[in-house]
C-alpha cells in the first residue's frame, strides 16, 4: 500500500561476537545476557558483576508462590 512504511523489527547484535566478525542476533536484552554468560565468559566484568547483584536482588524482592 503507498503511503505506509515497512515496519522494521529491531536485533540486538552480540558486541562480542562482532569484534570476532560473526553478526549474532537476539530479539531480547535478555537473550543477550544469557548469549554473553553461556558463550562468552563475561562474569569477570564489573557492569556484569552489577548487572548480576541487580537480577538477584530483584528476584529476592518478588514474590514467590
Amino acid at each position: 500500500m503507498a503511503g505506509y512504511p515497512e515496519l522494521v523489527q529491531d536485533k540486538i547484535l552480540c558486541f562480542v561476537c562482532s569484534v570476532k566478525g560473526i553478526e549474532t542476533t537476539f530479539p531480547t536484552y535478555y537473550e543477550l545476557q544469557d548469549h554473553l554468560y553461556k558463550d562468552h565468559d563475561m562474569t569477570k566484568d564489573p557492569a556484569m558483576e552489577i548487572f548480576t547483584k541487580q537480577k538477584s536482588l530483584a528476584s529476592k524482592a518478588s514474590p514467590t508462590k
